[in-house]
């Protein structure tokens, strides 16, 4: 249906690191300029024109303007998830950070291309702080979640340890009472938290997407559940981002938070969703980190 590569990397700060309260924008644009300069035969050409585009990750994570159903832009296959904060973090030297890497399909082969960029990206800074020689940094190491294995370390990458999972072989979470800590902001403009239902169906909502784009494009199946959820702790977070091709950006109604479900029915195809949801996340703009949460 859809393969997933999914990677946990480890960020070293080596000197001062003053982070926006949202990077999620700021790493994928960050990414991408120096995903182009590793990847790009023809640098001074126009992705739309080039013959390579077909095929290229640049293209697609970037610059590919509809999707293979309809016209809207497609979701991307290259994921950055870093943490979210809520407010500005300034740490001393020798600060480390985990970073989320999922990448999506036929474009998972890619992944030591994204570790080149991002050690690129590093040496410059992230953010604005970077022109002040503040948050540069370097990709310490690389764990694929999936087998388990280091996949970048000591400056060597293995591209053989790194391994992708199809979605449908991921198993079901058994529980059916769950707290769940919705780790980066998630768009829900009827508030928080989703009940178990909407939970289940942004969570569809967001592998339909993916798996028209970069996977078999079969149908997803419906799910059957019933339940309750209570809150536990909700901040609402309205963000702004920048990019050079659509300017200033806002995301309004955004969430973070943790609630208790209590799941008291549920078919094995919202059992599977739920896992899905672990490492996919749930509804729109997966592209910029929104939408992750963890069971805890």
């Amino acid at each position: 249906m859809l393969d997933i590569a999914y990677l946990k990397l480890q960020l070293h700060f080596s000197g001062v690191m003053k982070l926006p309260r949202w990077m999620g924008s700021a790493f994928r644009g960050g990414l991408g300029q120096h995903l182009k300069r590793i990847v790009c035969y023809y640098p001074l050409r126009e992705c739309d024109g080039c013959e390579r585009s077909s095929d290229c990750l640049f293209y697609a994570a970037y610059q590919k303007p509809s999707g293979k159903r309809g016209h809207a832009p497609p979701p991307r296959p290259v994921v950055l998830v870093p943490p979210f904060f809520g407010k500005e973090i300034e740490l001393s030297r020798d600060a480390r950070l985990e970073l989320r890497l999922l990448m999506l399909g036929d474009y998972a082969r890619y992944f030591p291309y994204v570790i080149l960029a991002l050690q690129q990206f590093g040496s410059y800074g992230l953010g604005d702080a970077r022109h002040l020689g503040q948050n540069r940094f370097e990709v310490a190491g690389a764990r694929c979640e999936f087998s388990g294995e280091l996949v970048y370390e000591g400056g060597t990458i293995y591209p053989s340890r790194a391994k992708a999972v199809d979605v449908t072989d991921l198993p079901p979470v058994g529980q059916k009472r769950l707290r769940v800590g919705f780790k980066t902001p998630i768009d829900l403009p009827l508030g928080f938290p989703p009940s178990p239902e909407h939970l289940l169906k942004l969570i569809r909502q967001r592998l339909v997407l993916l798996v028209n784009e970069y996977g078999s494009g079969e149908r997803v199946p419906d799910f059957k559940c019933k339940g309750e959820v209570k809150p536990i702790a909700k901040h609402y977070h309205r963000l702004v981002g920048y990019s050079r091709r659509s300017g200033r950006r806002e995301f309004w109604n955004c969430w973070t938070g943790i609630a208790d479900y209590n799941f008291e029915e549920i078919d094995e195809t919202g059992k599977w969703l739920l896992s899905v949801g672990k490492v996919l996340g749930a509804g729109a703009k997966s592209s910029f980190g929104l939408g992750f949460f963890d069971f805890i």
